[in-house]
């Protein structure tokens, strides 16, 4: 299978029966799914989605396009799709992996878009990518309140994070959704019942942007709940992958009407 930078496989499982496609939020990179590489079970092998500007990749330049850096996704996986596969992506990380489903040859067994509106219907807050730098920061512990004191209090480590955390903050501000098709895939929308920025009730509307089945499932917690439902989470991708979708709480879609 090809190599690329693009896609970090940290335990290669050649017996594996399932594949999942993780991408990372805004300005955090493949390290931020590190539990799951001995967590998820030997049958589903972890595929880490690292973009350019972080970690092993520092010394890139990041991307700046939610759709450039989907293409980009999309041309590293494709080798890697020949066993069943869902696609999971956190806060930004979501709207990449939605449209990188949207673009890929075979459609994922499931789609996971964990504290994200749903693409259509994004909230439109004031920008501040262009903001800078410390005001920048301020804006973006204030809003997403997640960035630990440790790190915030490391001026080296933040000018490091810097760079890709303010191109994330742009691509996810200059995201224009264009309408296509409808994906095929189920798709499960995830959040935290505390997220201010995600309110649990638009959740639902991610049902409208595929003809599959949609599920909502919420947790206690804010934007960054999955720190702690983790496990749980984990559990409904090996389920969607192994145990023929046994998932929850489906939400309705107004262009098949009744339940999904």
């Amino acid at each position: 299978m090809t190599a690329s930078a693009w896609i970090k496989r940290p335990r290669p499982r050649p017996g594996a029966r399932a594949r999942v496609f993780c991408v990372p939020h805004a300005g955090a990179g493949p390290s931020s799914y590190a539990h799951w590489v001995s967590e998820l079970p030997e049958d589903v092998e972890l595929c880490l989605v690292h973009l350019p500007g972080r970690e092993a990749r520092l010394a890139e330049l990041p991307l700046d396009d939610i759709t450039v850096i989907a293409q980009r996704v999309v041309r590293a996986c494709v080798d890697l799709l020949d066993l069943p596969f869902a696609l999971f992506g956190h806060s930004m990380g979501a709207l990449v992996a939605y449209e990188t489903a949207r673009r890929l040859p075979v459609q994922p067994r499931r789609l996971f878009v964990s504290a994200c509106p749903p693409a259509h219907r994004l909230v439109e807050e004031p920008p501040v990518a262009h903001l800078p730098d410390d005001e920048f920061l301020t804006e973006v512990r204030r809003a997403y309140q997640g960035i630990p004191d440790e790190v915030w209090q490391d001026s080296a480590l933040m000018r490091m994070m810097l760079p890709a955390l303010r191109a994330d903050f742009a691509a996810y501000e200059t995201y224009e959704w264009i309408p296509r098709a409808p994906l095929t895939c189920a798709v499960t929308a995830l959040g935290g019942a505390a997220d201010a920025l995600v309110p649990p009730r638009s959740l639902a509307d991610w049902a409208e942007l595929t003809e599959g089945e949609c599920a909502v499932e919420v947790f206690d917690g804010g934007h960054f709940y999955l720190t702690q439902a983790r496990h749980q989470v984990q559990a409904m991708v090996t389920a969607a992958l192994l145990s023929g979708d046994s998932l929850a709480a489906t939400c309705p879609n107004p262009d098949r009407g009744g339940q999904a």
